[in-house]
């Protein structure tokens, strides 16, 4: 008996091309169908529908993006230091995780991330998608921000709430209805949820009823190690 799995060749495409690997008994790995444009294109996993890589801006774009944020971010906190103060923070802990190497990298930068402070890990992961070279609104409030800690431009889909949470074990789905309630108080069109816990089946019916998006585990090391994933399994 063969057993398959769907393979995404560059994952942050959302065209992306999918294709079928199966393992025959004598471990050989055999291609048996191709999604083309235009033809049958191969069913996507349940978990794939709700979470995703996020692709990096590169070349000049990214750069100019990145440099945007910063200024536009920098002129607005002017006048608050404390998030000034939790912003460098951020960027001490994403200097700190970037130097992890070698086996059992990913998990190290996992535990990393829930030992940090609430606050200073929403400005992490501002900070990582804005190293990704996307332009970054910041909140200069971190209450009363009826539950978005900041927005994201993905260029090609506008702005994306974004929501920040450690967890240790499973993600509270209660927290996800809240967020994707928040999404729709705040005008925007859909949100990122990233988290360094486990999702859960009974994250997934919230996220039917609201345009969220998951970044979690593999993904969310990616990003905020500033790498990109050139494949990416989904189980």
């Amino acid at each position: 008996m063969k057993r398959g799995h769907w393979q995404r060749w560059s994952s942050g495409n959302p065209r992306a091309r999918w294709v079928k690997h199966t393992v025959a008994g004598d471990g050989r790995e055999e291609r048996i169908e191709d999604g083309k444009p235009g033809g049958s294109r191969a069913p996507r996993p349940p978990r794939e529908r709700y979470e995703a890589v996020l692709a990096r801006s590169r070349g000049v774009s990214g750069m100019l993006f990145r440099c945007a944020s910063q200024l536009f971010n920098a002129m607005r906190m002017r006048r608050l230091p404390d998030h000034r103060r939790r912003i460098a923070q951020s960027r001490a802990v994403l200097q700190a995780v970037r130097q992890f190497t070698g086996e059992g990298y990913a998990a190290r930068c996992l535990a990393y991330l829930r030992s940090v402070d609430p606050l200073v890990f929403e400005e992490v992961v501002l900070s990582a998608l804005e190293d990704a070279g996307l332009f970054v609104l910041r909140n200069q409030r971190y209450s009363g921000d009826g539950g978005i800690d900041g927005k994201v431009w993905l260029p090609g889909h506008g702005w994306y709430a974004v929501q920040s949470k450690r967890y240790c074990g499973h993600v509270n789905h209660q927290h996800v209805a809240a967020f994707g309630e928040a999404i729709c108080d705040h005008g925007v069109g859909a949100g990122l949820f990233l988290h360094t816990g486990r999702s859960g089946a009974a994250v997934y019916p919230h996220l039917t009823k609201s345009n969220v998006v998951l970044v979690s585990g593999a993904s969310l090391v990616q990003l905020v190690l500033g790498r990109r994933a050139g494949k990416m399994v989904w189980n």
